[in-house]
């Protein structure tokens, strides 16, 4: 008797249709949209877990050396992953979507160096959570992504899954290094570098008669032919000019001493550009403040389906401007459509704009939610408070910034402030978040914000 293969069609079930394709199982011995997952083997045993269930199509495959590891430690490694995926990622959180990401921060696949069943299975588990994931929490998850997009090229995905776009980062070429030309130039080059200075000796009066002051344009500097030390002060002038150094001093004046203190200045300059840049770099890395985000009363005008995305709403939202901005939430598994419909929220207005599953989103809903991301509901503004209107926090009162860079993870500096109180009032750092008609609050106590 052959093997039947019995697929539901929530998450579990997809991740084992995924494996059942890689491996080529007969697609005649698969019962779709079955009411329990289960394997049930040609010897009469019945299996009924994800991670035995894959490990048995993986066996029975041509690919069982492969992905289930070629040697014995790889195996054991491909084994623990699906030990730990299966029993931790049927509530996904940040915490274990940063447990994967760590890990393959110097790897491409999860065990050995090629595709293995723990790719496949902890693939299909994650897909929810990849899918819904916020733009402002890629760079936090670089490493997931990357490998996430990987998989999903390299297995037959989108028989089983939706495509996920994951927003790659711009290729900037680098600049082209800086070429120090020290090599002597000819006799011609010589002659009219010369004329960046008058001459302080007697061979050069006679070249340069006509030639009084500094030349026109910056040249590039030369050695002196002359065999008199005092004729250096016209090259010295020119490097000085090329290297973008003040003017050449007068004969009398410009030496050896006058040559070291140009090159004081241009190193004092230097430092003090380079301790500029630095002290508003550091300044930058150093401060996340909530007022540095755009937070506004808004109101959701129109709701639907993402029509890329199952678990994400396509909104219409009222923050005071000329238009409703379009907003993208991964709210489906836990709002009903009719209880977002009209409803006041608060949202971050000055996130750099992020394409979702193909389509723009122009802002980020603030929710609460529970620690294990089980619950997960919209703050909510106090009635009377008009659309528009931007939230406060006493003690910071700075003007947002015009655009959240994502690079500089201020997003991610803030999060692990942001918390709601035993009253379910959301906080920064213990501030609640302030309207001229009250507090903000949420659904959520002892939760966090997002």
């Amino acid at each position: 008797m052959a093997s039947q293969l019995s697929i539901t069609t929530d998450n579990a079930g997809n991740t084992v249709a995924l494996v059942a394709v890689y491996t080529g199982y007969p697609a005649q011995q698969i019962s779709r949209a079955a009411p329990a997952l289960q394997l049930k083997t040609s010897d009469g045993f019945v299996v009924s877990d994800v991670s035995g269930i894959c490990q048995q199509l993986a066996r029975a495959s041509k690919h069982a050396d492969a992905i289930l590891g070629a040697q014995l430690a790889q195996e054991a490694q491909v084994f623990e992953w699906l030990t730990w995926a299966t029993a931790e990622l049927g509530c996904i959180t940040d915490e274990k979507l940063g447990h994967i990401n760590s890990w393959l921060a110097t790897r491409t696949f999860l065990a050995a160096n090629a595709l293995s069943l723990a790719d496949l299975v902890v693939f299909g588990l994650v897909h929810p959570a990849v899918a819904t994931l916020p733009g402002a929490q890629t760079d936090s998850f670089c490493n997931l992504l990357r490998w996430y997009d990987l998989i999903q090229h390299t297995v037959d995905a989108a028989s089983i899954f939706s495509i996920v776009h994951i927003p790659l980062p711009a290729c900037v070429p680098p600049l082209p290094p800086v070429v120090h030309n020290n090599s002597k130039a000819d006799s011609k080059s010589t002659t009219s570098t010369s004329t960046a200075a008058p001459a302080s000796s007697g061979a050069d009066k006679g070249n340069n008669k006509k030639d009084k002051g500094v030349a026109a344009a910056p040249q590039q500097a030369v050695p002196s032919t002359s065999d008199n030390s005092n004729s250096s002060s016209a090259p010295a002038a020119a490097a000085a000019a090329a290297n973008g150094g003040a003017a050449a001093s007068p004969a009398g004046k410009q030496g050896k001493e006058g040559k070291q203190d140009t090159g004081k200045h241009k190193e004092a300059r230097d430092k003090g550009g380079a301790a500029t840049a630095g002290s508003k770099a550091g300044k930058e890395a150093e401060e996340a403040r909530i007022d540095m985000l755009d937070i506004r009363v808004g109101q959701i005008v129109s709701v639907q389906q993402h029509p890329n995305a199952n678990a994400l709403y396509l909104e219409e939202i009222d923050v005071g401007e000329e238009k409703p901005r379009q907003v993208i939430s991964g709210l489906v598994k836990f709002v009903p459509k009719d209880k977002m419909e009209n409803r006041r929220v608060v949202v971050c207005c000055n996130l750099k704009p992020a394409k979702m599953r193909d389509i723009m989103s122009y802002g980020m809903v603030l929710c609460s939610s529970s620690d294990s991301h089980d619950q997960v509901d919209p703050i909510t503004p106090p009635d009377g408070v008009p659309v528009g209107e931007r939230i406060t926090f006493e003690g910071y009162s700075n003007a947002p910034l015009d655009e959240v860079n994502p690079k500089k993870k201020i997003l991610e500096r803030l999060f692990p402030d942001l918390k709601t109180t035993a009253d379910g009032t959301p906080t920064y750092k213990g501030i609640p978040f302030m309207t001229s008609n009250g507090v903000i609050t949420s659904t959520i106590p002892n939760g966090n914000v997002a």
